[in-house]
């Protein structure tokens, strides 16, 4: 496939004829083609029917995504030369792609990270998350001050492919109807996954804002998806983040159970071998309802066989599931909801909850651990803890930390659980697309499977002590600098 092709298809020009704006729009829909041939590949030759990673998080901080997946359909040099060939330039047509707003700092940028690697190992797994309409926000200085602005990334053109499934969500005092949209997540020479974000039809981008980014944040109906992290001060916003929670694990876990129910069924299982054909990671303790969740389904609605399973059969079944990654070894940072919040949020999960803490305290005699406080605040790290099969810190020093301080407490119960989950990057986004020249001369040095494995740039350590090498590296790193000093005068 060619772009020229698809420029001719939708307008009925020649790439020289199109504006940069409509040739973005012929590789938004290049690319959505390709992934998805690659996914109807990998469909048929039956690489979707094992077990699948779903890795959900309140952050996705992928960045813009046409560069990124031109390099993982391997594309990328051939499209920008057809691009050149014509007259364009690839660089200015990537400016005019939004970023999404689905993410803010480390614990967005670790889940893209996953995603994309996952997708590259050419592993099942997709991530689940919500479709925040306005992100965080858009940060603008005026008169040297920062001010806040609604971030309204979404387009009529954009990565989002809508789809048709629709679930309900029910809250204490409200009811609404999710519908999901996809993400497509290539994988470089491997697979492409999915991420599936939530959304609802009732949200009003519309809705009155004073002083940047300040709503009213009890009309759930109509502010559900449109911020990341709503500012919690007060009730309200911590209500709301709340429900931000349930809406995402509710939908997560409907998701999850419909697709491994299918896997259930053409081999004759039940739902108790959910494990089998699902490991769900927790990414922070933003998604952690999901463990209730999935017991109160599990407890309430029938199996494959009609039954109905045990509170014991559901508690086991989600623990071999679940795993949870922990992102602070702060402890006050740590997740902790008043008992009456969840009540007036998802009154179905409390009585869960509080079986689970039921189920701690006959165990243990140390208050530390348990799930419920004295003061009647619901510890969800401890929920993700006690009914994970996994817990990870994201660096090894942190990890350290965790098991033999911030956490020793439960690492002394679950020595086998805690486990290290090194941060990692997208490196091809920051080599081969962001240092072109840098790419090109380490081609010359070690071949192409750097680009495929980041290992292989270990072998430059046999120039270390080449003077030619490293004066050709810090020439390239000049020359870059050059660059970015012009564009710093230019702008």
């Amino acid at each position: 496939m060619r772009v020229s092709e698809v420029c001719d298809k939708l307008f009925g020009k020649t790439i020289k004829e199109c504006s940069d704006e409509q040739i973005y729009e012929a590789l938004l829909v290049m690319v959505k083609e390709l992934a998805e041939d690659k996914k109807k590949a990998q469909s048929a030759e039956g690489k979707d029917d094992g077990k699948k990673v779903y890795y959900i998080s309140a952050e996705f901080l992928i960045g813009k995504l046409l560069s990124n997946n031109l390099i993982n359909l391997r594309i990328y040099d051939e499209v920008k030369k057809e691009l050149l060939d014509n007259g364009k330039h690839l660089e200015k047509i990537e400016e005019i792609e939004p970023e999404p707003s689905l993410g803010n700092g480390g614990l967005g940028r670790l889940a893209a990270c996953f995603l994309d690697s996952i997708a590259a190992l050419s592993l099942n797994g997709d991530g689940i998350g919500i479709n925040y309409h306005m992100g965080l926000f858009h940060q603008v200085f005026k008169d040297n001050k920062q001010t806040e602005q609604p971030d309204r990334w979404i387009e009529k053109k954009s990565w989002l492919n809508e789809t048709a499934v629709e679930y309900p969500v029910q809250f204490g005092n409200l009811s609404v109807k999710s519908k999901m949209y996809d993400i497509d997540v290539t994988g470089y020479n491997g697979r492409v996954n999915t991420l599936h974000l939530f959304d609802i039809d009732t949200v009003d981008e519309n809705i009155p804002m004073h002083d940047g980014i300040d709503f009213d944040k009890k009309d759930i109906a109509k502010n559900l998806t449109l911020f990341l992290y709503p500012d919690d001060s007060d009730r309200d916003g911590r209500l709301l983040r709340i429900y931000q929670q349930y809406f995402m694990v509710s939908n997560a876990a409907r998701l999850i159970l419909a697709e491994c129910r299918s896997k259930c069924e053409k081999a004759g299982k039940s739902l108790k071998s959910l494990s089998d054909y699902a490991v769900i990671q927790i990414n922070d303790t933003h998604p952690t309802m999901i463990i209730p969740e999935l017991i109160r389904i599990l407890t309430t609605e029938p199996d494959i066989d009609g039954s109905i399973m045990s509170m014991e059969e559901a508690v086991c079944t989600v623990t071999k599931t679940c795993a949870y990654t922990n992102h602070t070894i702060l402890a006050e940072a740590l997740e902790k909801w008043p008992l009456d919040y969840l009540l007036e949020v998802v009154p179905q999960l409390v009585p869960i909850i509080e079986y689970l803490d039921k189920r701690v305290r006959e165990k243990y005699s140390d208050p530390s651990v348990y799930i419920i406080d004295e003061q009647n605040r619901v510890h969800m790290a401890h929920i993700d803890i006690h009914y994970g099969f996994s817990v990870n810190g994201v660096a090894k020093l942190h990890t350290d930390i965790l098991m033999n301080e911030e956490l020793n407490n439960f690492y002394r119960i679950y020595p086998e659980k805690f486990n290290n989950k090194t941060n990692g990057i997208t490196f091809r986004r920051w080599l081969i697309h962001c240092n072109q020249p840098l790419t090109k001369y380490l081609e010359t040095l070690l071949g192409d499977e750097f680009k495929n494995d980041a290992d292989e740039l270990s072998q430059l350590m046999k120039y270390a002590d080449d003077e030619n090498v490293i004066g050709k590296i810090l020439e390239i790193k000049q020359e870059n600098k050059k660059a970015l000093s012009a564009y710093l005068k230019e702008t």
